[in-house]
């Protein structure tokens, strides 16, 4: 009988992974795998890069409108009522020797015929190079914002992966915690239904055993399909099929290193995407305004043009020209001071903004490094729980193999531990996930 409890002991003390083991765990993922899938596979970080290539290739177009612009113009008309052309004798001066020209009152008729006309003009930009430039400038500027949304976002999906990783590792841990439950209860059925039949145990007991063995299954039913949904959320922002298998790698110790909150803050300031977006914000509507300023410029061109002219006698048949091309609007009704105001007050705008979100970063980061002072209390908390209940199952093993104790109070003891553990891992990867957001607030790098 003896020899028979402490089997039964041995076995409540094997841990639950050795209990129940998949059949197909799929691959091994870690947390820097994952990482590097989400950031080249996920699709809002995907549709990010086809952001910045359109504005690369605006900054195309922009750098395309300092070089001459060609123009043709094509026209096939027919008239619908006869033209007639009239000139006088001597409309053209009269002349010794040959006399008035023409000789007499002459007309000339245009047949009712297709006509055709062709026009082509290039012409080289000189003064609106002024504003090509801002405009290069700011195309500049957009290319810049869009890079910082897709650090933004990369930021956010980095931290997403972080949060679903853990969060599958806290269910798992939980899960585990579970497993061991399960075993203690199905022991303690085991010997109270042997109590019961020795008359030294109510019945009473034994069903409530029974039942709390049915309420564990169940949490355990439950924590397996939210691992099972996690793990179809992780594959999702992993840019892969939600029926892809794997199993998580378990994260390393973590160093607790002292944090400089004063050189953190700097660094947010330099690195932060949506504190760079800001700042970009700001020098282009600066340059939106100069490129306002610049509209009162007149235009100046270099241009040259062709004309022909078919089926149209009087009209001469090929005409070229090449000269200086001017527009200006010297009076505007005080339309561009309006419009340069406006830009103004957009300006001013953007740099109360950048003031905001510099603001806001710091009490961002402020808060992430309390939280994470916190979690690393927790944790050491935590850790003194799990020695504790380590010890107090050292003791109460040692008493039971001098009968001191009953097997029951040995398998509670376990159970214990196993919350312990349980604790101290959700500790663990709750100090990791405060990291990570800490991480995030400065705007570090994604990849460990």
């Amino acid at each position: 009988m003896k020899r028979r409890i402490v089997a039964v002991l041995c076995a409540a003390l094997v841990p639950a992974a050795a209990i129940a083991q998949p059949a197909a765990r799929g691959e091994a993922l870690t947390l820097k795998a994952a990482l590097q899938l989400a950031l080249a596979n996920n699709r809002q970080v995907q549709s990010a890069k086809l952001q910045i290539e359109k504005a690369e290739a605006e900054l195309e177009v922009a750098r395309i409108r300092r070089l001459p612009k060609f123009e043709t113009e094509a026209q096939a008309s027919q008239l619908l009522t006869p033209v007639g052309f009239s000139f006088p004798r001597g409309a053209f001066g009269e002349f010794p020797g040959t006399g008035p020209i023409p000789a007499a009152d002459t007309t000339v008729d245009v047949p009712l015929q297709p006509t055709f006309y062709l026009q082509s003009q290039v012409s080289q930009p000189l003064s609106q190079l002024v504003r090509i430039n801002l405009g290069i400038k700011s195309a500049e500027t957009s290319r810049e914002i869009e890079r910082a949304r897709m650090q933004a976002q990369q930021l956010a999906v980095a931290d997403q992966v972080k949060r679903l990783y853990f969060a599958i590792l806290q269910s798992e841990s939980a899960l585990n915690a579970l497993e061991e439950g399960i075993a203690l209860y199905r022991e303690l059925d085991r010997t109270l239904q042997v109590r019961v039949l020795q008359q030294v145990a109510l019945r009473s007991d034994s069903l409530d055993v029974q039942y709390q063995l049915a309420q564990a299954e169940l949490s355990r039913t439950v924590r397996r399909n939210a691992i099972a949904t996690q793990k179809e959320q992780l594959n999702q922002v992993l840019g892969r099929d939600i029926r892809t298998p794997f199993h998580v790698e378990a994260v390393s110790e973590i160093a607790l290193t002292d944090i400089d909150l004063e050189a953190a803050h700097t660094r947010a300031l330099a690195s932060r995407p949506d504190v760079r977006e800001a700042q970009l914000t700001l020098k282009q509507a600066e340059l939106d305004r100069r490129l306002s300023r610049a509209e009162r410029i007149p235009e100046i061109s270099l241009a040259a043009s062709y004309s022909s002219y078919f089926n149209m006698s009087v009209m001469p048949r090929n005409l070229a020209t090449a000269g200086v091309k001017v527009s200006w609007e010297p009076f505007d009704w005080g339309r561009k001071s309006r419009e340069v105001a406006v830009k103004t007050h957009v300006v001013e705008q953007a740099r109360l903004n950048v003031r905001d979100v510099e603001d806001r970063t710091a009490l961002e980061l402020s808060s992430r490094f309390r939280t994470l002072s916190e979690k690393r209390a927790q944790l050491a908390v935590a850790r003194a729980s799990q020695t504790a209940a380590r010890e107090k199952l050292r003791v109460k093993t040692n008493q039971f193999a001098v009968q001191a104790v009953l097997l029951p109070d040995v398998l509670q003891q376990r159970a214990s531990l196993a919350d312990a553990d349980d604790a101290c891992q959700q500790a663990i990867l709750a100090f990791w996930v405060a990291k990570a957001d800490f991480e995030k607030a400065i705007g570090e790098e994604v990849i460990p």
